[in-house]
């Protein structure tokens, strides 16, 4: 019975850290949002996997419009010069997109695509 206890202590304690890491590295895995514009020249048709037919590879900007390709995917082709703010997470990668205007961009990313539009 001693051994079972032992045993159980040790399964406890390894549970518990593993948990705390778990929420130690998500807490500090920070989403970082980008900024680009799609180029449906840049999309590649992929073997699905769930919803996902499409695979876009992009040039994409920060809010300070520091420059950085990301790729994602989709379930389908989106529209040609449409806006899209990335959510990325730095081990995942892209975890979110949605379309904005382009009065939503940051300035740097506005500038990036010719000022005002």
């Amino acid at each position: 019975m001693n051994a079972k206890k032992k045993i159980g202590g040790v399964v406890t304690i390894v549970v518990l850290a593993i948990a705390f890491i778990a929420v130690a590295l998500s807490a500090t895995q920070k989403n970082t949002n980008y900024y680009t514009r799609i180029d449906n020249s840049c999309v590649t048709k992929i073997e699905p996997h769930g919803a996902m037919n499409y695979r876009y590879t992009l040039t994409a900007y920060d809010e300070n419009g520091d420059e950085k390709e990301l790729t994602f995917e989709t379930s389908r082709i989106l529209t040609e010069d449409a806006y899209l703010c990335l959510k990325a997470a730095p081990i995942r990668g892209v975890v979110t997109w949605a379309e904005v205007q382009f009065a939503e961009l940051p300035a740097a990313v506005q500038e990036k695509y010719g000022g005002i539009s």
